[in-house]
């Protein structure tokens, strides 16, 4: 029976210290320390080894992207080259017939036309210069280009003065107000020279350009040296607009970058040998959005193998962790014990320090009884009670420091204003508390210290708990490295402390809550979400504010400001 009762008293002994909040709080811990090992036995190589492979993967594809925009640009301007001498060819072989008599007359001129037209339908019309700047003879649709003057025109004056046979010019409006650009040729016949001019459709020649299989997924397009678009998709822009491609000179083939919004992207270029003009490639919209699918794909079944494993994990600690319940069982017994019998020694201490100055109340407080009792016959003035009034007096502030410190050991509290200089205090904590833990972490703290800060009258002690919370949360914001920024200034009333990280950062909607009881942006289980809110109570206590800027992914700068003594004695 006794067996019985004393098996019933373990198992309600067992059962209290289960539901206790701190064996429940340790095996929690159990928990999380076992989980948070085998994440990292388990989880992380293979995080690890996921992100290199897709590292990797991308510096492929990257590398490859590049490989096939070089390669497009590269044979796209070889092909207008070709297409471009063949064009030129077709209009030397059309005018150095033998049949064809100078000067011609506007029936030979159509018969070139037409020949030219059969042999590409780039070509729109022809006009004959008959030793003058003036086009005598015209054949093509615009027939108001008859007896045009084209002696302003560079590309007229360029092919008079030139050694070469002939000219390709850029695109340009001219007589016809179009984008169009020119083929001239000069032919000297009896001792005269002849001049043709050829014009030809830009967007024949682009269509023949963007034709091919292999140039589906970029977009083509050509520049001249002053960086105008000749042709370009419509979607992007049109002949002669300014582009935002700079194509260097000294180099043939290569890739370099164009700015787009606010992100920088790759584009190809190759130079043309006939004219000025670089043919530029660039990825289509919808390709790059193809190669983003396909890495958020693999992503996303990245992170469904590490969730699998995480989850396995989660479970798997739960069992490790009910397993080892059974195991210190005893051992939490005998730490409770271990923890009643701490309890009991410091009630007893507490209560001897404090029964010795009430013990002293009492004796006194028995002796003036006796001393104004009339049948003892004492008759004692009241100043003769004085020096008695003075040890209950003593041991009632003893019984009060005790209390006090008691307080003290228990909530940490500083209850006293001091004269402090906040450079010395930061300094201290940063160099008593942090530095060390942050060096290991690589984070760097930069002190920023304002010379000649005034002194403020606050609770060194509350303040410290703030700064400190400040810095843990940049610490934990940063991780590793990184950089935590204080400065310390001051104006005319306030002394000014920032500290500020490069850290994760917050979205607007968290920095609105940051300072609200309970929330947090840590993990679970690695904040309470009181830090801020106290930090802001006890701010606000001194008489200071206390302000955040924040930008997700570039970091975060709290701002505190307290009254200082100079304005203090203003007032």
């Amino acid at each position: 029976m006794k067996q019985r009762e004393q098996s019933k008293y373990l198992e309600s002994l067992v059962s209290e210290l289960i539901d206790n909040p701190h064996t429940k709080k340790m095996f929690s811990t159990m928990r999380r320390n076992y989980f948070i090992r085998l994440i990292l036995i388990y989880v992380l190589p293979l995080f690890l080894l996921i992100s290199y492979f897709f590292y990797q993967y991308n510096e492929l594809m990257s590398k490859s992207r590049e490989l096939h925009l070089q390669s497009i640009a590269e044979s796209k301007s070889r092909l207008l080259d070709i297409y471009l001498i063949e064009r030129v060819s077709n209009v030397i072989n059309a005018i150095e017939s033998t049949e064809l008599k100078f000067p011609l007359d506007s029936l030979s001129v159509n018969k070139i036309y037409l020949s030219l037209k059969k042999y590409n339908d780039a070509f729109t019309d022809i006009g004959y210069f008959d030793t003058s700047s003036i086009q005598i003879l015209y054949s093509g649709p615009l027939l108001q280009l008859k007896n045009k003057d084209y002696k302003n025109d560079v590309w007229f004056r360029n092919l008079i003065n030139s050694e070469k046979k002939y000219i390709i010019t850029d695109i340009y409006l001219g007589f016809r107000k179009a984008p169009h650009f020119t083929v001239g040729v000069k032919k000297v016949a009896n001792g005269k020279t002849y001049i043709f001019r050829v014009s030809l459709d830009p967007q024949k020649i682009y269509s023949y350009m963007t034709s091919t299989e292999k140039a589906k997924d970029v977009n083509i397009m050509i520049v001249n040296k002053k960086g105008l678009f000749q042709l370009a998709p419509k979607e992007i822009s049109e002949p002669m607009k300014v582009s935002p491609f700079i194509v260097p000179i000294n180099q043939n083939l290569g890739l370099s970058y164009y700015k787009t919004g606010n992100s920088e992207r790759k584009f190809a270029f190759s130079h043309l040998n006939e004219v000025d003009w670089a043919v530029i490639t660039i990825e289509k919209e919808e390709f790059i959005q193809s190669f983003f699918n396909q890495q958020i794909t693999l992503v996303i079944a990245s992170l469904g193998i590490i969730i699998l494993l995480v989850l396995i994990i989660f479970f798997r600690s739960k069992n490790i962790v009910e397993i080892e319940k059974e195991r210190i069982l005893v051992r939490l017994q005998l730490e409770q014990a271990s923890k009643l019998a701490t309890v009991g020694e410091l009630a007893s201490g507490i209560a001897h320090e404090i029964g010795n100055p009430l013990n002293i109340i009492a004796n006194e407080i028995g002796l003036m009884q006796d001393y104004i009792n009339p049948n003892f016959g004492y008759n004692l003035k009241i100043d003769e009670l004085e020096p008695h009034f003075k040890k209950i007096n003593s041991a009632i502030y003893r019984i009060k420091d005790i209390n006090k410190k008691l307080l003290t050991f228990v909530r940490q509290k500083d209850e006293s204003e001091t004269v402090v200089n906040i450079n010395e205090l930061i300094d201290d904590l940063i160099s008593g508390f942090f530095e060390r833990e942050l060096n290991v972490d690589n984070i760097t703290i930069k002190r920023n210290f304002k010379r000649d800060i005034p002194n403020i009258l606050t609770s060194s002690n509350q303040l410290r708990q703030v700064i400190i919370n400040l810095i843990n949360n940049a610490h934990d914001a940063i991780k590793t490295n990184g950089e935590i920024k204080i400065t310390t200034d001051f104006d005319k009333n306030n002394v000014i402390i920032k500290i500020e990280d490069n850290g994760c950062g917050m979205t607007s909607e968290q920095m609105s809550k940051i300072f609200l009881p309970f929330y947090t942006t840590k993990p679970v289980g690695k904040g309470t979400g009181l830090g801020l809110s106290v930090s802001y109570s006890i701010i606000k206590n001194l008489g200071g504010t206390i302000e955040v800027q924040s930008k997700l992914n570039v970091g975060t700068e709290f701002t505190i400001t307290i009254p200082h003594l100079k304005a203090k004695e203003e007032v």
